[in-house]
């Protein structure tokens, strides 16, 4: 093994252990690697989205990007056993897949699902996934709490993601896609049909942590043939209660608790 790569790993499992972060000065102490050569291995996992860097202590931790990659790898996943209650019950009342995801910087990813049906037409796409956040329910739901400068700004960061593939009816442009946040907006929920894929419709809602910013999602998606948009408004209360019960017990923490579980590659810390 190289020692550029050897010190990677090294540094990936550092962090797995240091959900608060850690300063390159103690990175580079405790892992007996020259200050210079942390630094440099830090920007390249930076560039890659496996580390990000806190902007008020400047301390260093991994993204969900590194967790997600322990979910890919994964077969089966535990759900978070302070989320699991909450979206197997969601599951339960829709009949459909419930889905949690948490906000990692300028990224969502799914970290946890219940299934609500065992036969007939399933939705069941992959955990540790990100979320397109200019055609989803839950991006919308995402950018609803966000000033309209901030929500264009993570937008333009994406601009590609207009042009590729998603269903007929994922907006073209920004301004799609800002007028499907204001209605999200005014609704308190966001609701997409044949919009990420042909045939699915979804429904989302914002999880808001302290000084009620945005922390994460939770959605409820479905063929479009039974999450129809009369469905997807009687299910929306549901929804958004379930959201509500999450952030009471403070989306930070299962975030805390998702990184501290999974590790880099899905193990829990003993």
């Amino acid at each position: 093994m190289s020692q550029g790569l050897e010190r990677g790993i090294a540094i990936l499992e550092y962090l797995s252990q240091h959900t608060k972060g850690v300063p390159l000065a103690s990175l580079s102490k405790e892992l007996d690697i020259p200050l210079s050569a942390t630094h440099r291995l830090l920007n390249t996992l930076i560039d890659v989205g496996y580390v990000q860097q806190e902007d008020v202590r400047e301390n260093y931790r991994l993204s969900l990007k590194a967790v997600s990659l322990g979910m890919h790898f994964r077969s089966r996943n535990e759900l978070l056993d302070l989320a699991r209650p909450v979206i197997t019950k969601l599951a339960a009342q829709s009949g459909e897949l419930s889905r949690l995801g948490l906000i990692d910087g300028d990224r969502l990813v799914w970290v946890a699902k219940a299934q609500g049906t065992t036969s007939g037409l399933r939705y069941d796409p992959n955990d540790g996934a990100e979320a397109p956040i200019h055609c989803s329910a839950s991006g919308y739901a995402w950018l609803a709490q966000l000033t309209e400068k901030d929500a264009l700004a993570l937008l333009r960061a994406r601009a590609a993601d207009f042009k590729r593939s998603y269903g007929p009816k994922a907006p073209k442009s920004m301004r799609e896609t800002m007028e499907q946040v204001a209605l999200a907006r005014r609704q308190g929920f966001a609701m997409v049909k044949d919009s990420v894929e042909l045939g699915t419709s979804s429904l989302a809602a914002p999880i808001l942590g302290p000084e009620s910013k945005a922390v994460g999602v939770l959605t409820v998606a479905g063929p479009t043939v039974r999450l129809t948009e009369a469905r997807m408004h009687e299910l929306a209360p549901l929804v958004i209660e379930a959201t509500e019960l999450l952030g009471k017990v403070d989306a930070h923490r299962l975030l805390t608790e998702f990184l501290t579980t999974s590790r880099f590659f899905g193990e829990k810390v003993k």
